[in-house]
């Protein structure tokens, strides 16, 4: 009986979440939509839109989102390694 509570409670959750998104989700401007899908061949040069998008528009901020996950995952490693406190004796 819980399992079918809890699974009740993350449909109508995941619902909420979805109406959420609907309501409040505005389409691109037809100026910024026209420059991205216009103008993606003539200033990137790529033939695929999705790739022009995502290397040469917003490659600074995936270059920089990797490098973050990066530096998190090494430092959780880094502490879980960890075999003894260093404050020990």
């Amino acid at each position: 009986m819980a399992r079918w509570i809890k699974a009740v409670g993350l449909a109508l959750l995941a619902g909420l979440v979805i109406w959420l998104y609907d309501q409040g989700h505005v389409p691109a401007e037809p100026l910024a939509l026209a420059q991205y899908l216009g103008g993606a061949l003539a200033e990137t040069g790529a033939p695929n839109r999705v790739a022009a998008i995502y290397l040469n528009y917003r490659m600074f901020d995936s270059l920089f989102e990797t490098m973050m996950l990066l530096v998190c995952v090494l430092a959780v490693v880094r502490l879980s390694w960890r075999g003894h406190d260093p404050d020990e004796p």
